[in-house]
């Protein structure tokens, strides 16, 4: 009898698209979860104001560019990177890998900062806006325990719109419907990154590359930092 049952389950289709649901659940659970808190927290913004935009595709003549979300209103528009990491999170501007450690294990990832700031320069070459107007924002889960040293604006999650409000100085009075359609359908004509092959010259922005010191040795990073935040390894 036990085994006409277990054959039974085991050729019925049924079980198998429940067990691949199940399986697809797991995987995706903390995903929809962090998304609907985002989007619980943006609905808190008031739609007078700000103009939402999520999943901005945008593209160069080198690559596609995908942004979290990009809020446009009249005190500027924010680009905001979404880090799906908990537990201790480690990292500066100068790093090219972050740490998160949990369950007494160290994960690198990329240095999200740097994704961040890629993306300001790139709508702003769609917009042909200067970086003033834009304030980049790095937003991680509630579960995160942050331990930062960057100069950007960081957050978490349910305190994310609070960020978006505290700006309340207008800085964009016009054209924000140009704004927003130029977004949608942005594309950038020319490269965003110089093309110069020197090897002391920063690749981002055309300026001298230094020698600098950081908290694990030294780095070569660009004259113009803060403006341009390029670093790589000697």
């Amino acid at each position: 009898m036990k085994d006409f049952i277990g054959t039974y389950i085991i050729n019925n289709p049924i079980f198998w698209v429940g067990l691949l649901v199940l399986v697809l659940f797991i995987i995706f659970y903390n995903e929809l979860r962090n998304n609907t808190n985002i989007r619980r927290a943006l609905r808190r913004l008031d739609k007078k104001k700000y103009t939402i935009l999520n999943n901005v595709v945008l593209e160069s003549q080198r690559k596609t560019y995908k942004l979290d979300t990009v809020i446009i209103s009249s005190y500027g528009i924010f680009v905001i990177k979404y880090v799906d990491y908990d537990g201790k999170v480690y990292g500066d501007d100068r790093e090219l890998s972050w740490i998160q450690l949990k369950d007494n294990k160290k994960i690198y990832f990329d240095n999200p900062v740097r994704e961040l700031h890629s993306n300001v320069r790139v709508i702003g070459n769609v917009l042909d806006l200067n970086e003033k107007y834009f304030i980049p924002i790095i937003c991680f889960t509630k579960e995160a325990n942050l331990s930062l040293d960057i100069k950007d604006k960081v957050t978490q999650v349910e305190f994310l719109d609070d960020v978006v409000k505290s700006y309340k100085k207008e800085i964009l009075k016009y054209g924000l419907k140009e704004i927003k359609q130029t977004i949608i359908n942005g594309r950038v004509t020319t490269p965003v990154v110089v093309n110069n092959d020197s090897p002391n010259t920063c690749p981002n922005c055309g300026s001298k590359l230094v020698v600098r010191k950081g908290k694990y040795g030294d780095f070569v990073g660009c004259s113009s930092y803060p403006n341009c935040k390029y670093t790589r390894e000697l």
